[in-house]
């Protein structure tokens, strides 16, 4: 790879890098694409520990340089350490170059990709959920009792804890998400999801209501709504789940947490 000085200062800006990435995700907001909220503050910890190494490979390179110097200045009858003279042993950790691009691929891609959330496409690999049940042990009494407007993993909950889902026609819901047109969807029909995320992206789930309106062919995949409309009983590949009937589709900005927490 070259000296070891060198080395040393393409470490500290591989490092370097690395933490300025975390940092961009933080500063722009768009680290909630990543990973649960409640995970921030460790991209914060690493990008301390990021910046920590970088300063510290920077400090060993400048050491190294005066460690060479001294050794210029040796005589012959001086005593050279063990360590400098087996070049073997000054190598036995050095970095190659395949390891260093390793490391600072995804420090490039975090940087340079646009950040997007996870979307319609993502849903036509991994499906779509038409139930959230609850973790077993962590709901209350209390918690079963709807206070304030419903999301749509809040909804499949109560779906869930039903006996009987006819309970839920008449009902109003309010909700937003993005546009998802399965195949298996009648021509005036799509699907509000939102992806439900526990640690990252590595495990997010894709859930949705189906929503029944006129304005379905007109709608775009992706494209983030406000559905406001009443529960009816419908039928989706062979089951009956409540079907939102819309009274109005309202396109609308994507929150600035794209995603649910269970």
């Amino acid at each position: 790879m070259g000296s070891p000085r060198v080395e040393y200062l393409l470490k500290a800006v591989v490092l370097a890098a690395s933490g300025l990435m975390f940092y961009a995700k933080i500063s722009d907001g768009t680290l909630a694409f990543y990973i649960n909220q409640r995970f921030a503050w460790l991209s914060l910890v690493a990008v301390i520990i990021y910046l920590a190494l970088a300063i510290t490979m920077v400090y060993k390179a400048g050491q190294h340089r005066q460690f060479t110097r001294s050794l210029s200045e040796l005589d012959e009858f001086d005593v050279i350490p063990l360590q400098a003279r087996d070049p073997r042993r000054r190598s036995g950790h050095r970095a190659s170059w395949l390891a260093l691009g390793l490391l600072v691929l995804p420090a490039l891609l975090g940087l340079f990709t646009p950040a997007r959330p996870l979307g319609a496409s993502a849903i036509e690999s991994r499906g779509i959920g038409l139930t959230a049940p609850d973790r077993a042990g962590t709901v209350t009494q209390a918690q079963r009792i709807a206070t304030g407007p419903k999301n749509i993993l809040d909804w499949l909950r109560e779906f869930s804890r039903a006996a009987d889902l006819s309970t839920f026609e008449g009902q109003a819901a309010d909700v937003i998400g993005f546009v998802y047109k399965d195949p298996r969807t009648k021509p005036d029909e799509f699907w509000v999801s939102r992806f439900v995320v526990s640690c990252c992206v590595a495990d997010a789930t894709a859930l949705g209501l189906l929503v029944q309106t006129e304005d379905a062919p007109t709608l775009p995949a992706d494209r983030w709504v406000r559905v406001v409309g009443k529960f009816r009983m419908g039928e989706f590949a062979g089951e009956r789940i409540p079907v939102i009937v819309a009274e109005r589709v309202e396109p609308t900005q994507q929150p600035a947490q794209p995603y649910l927490y269970p």
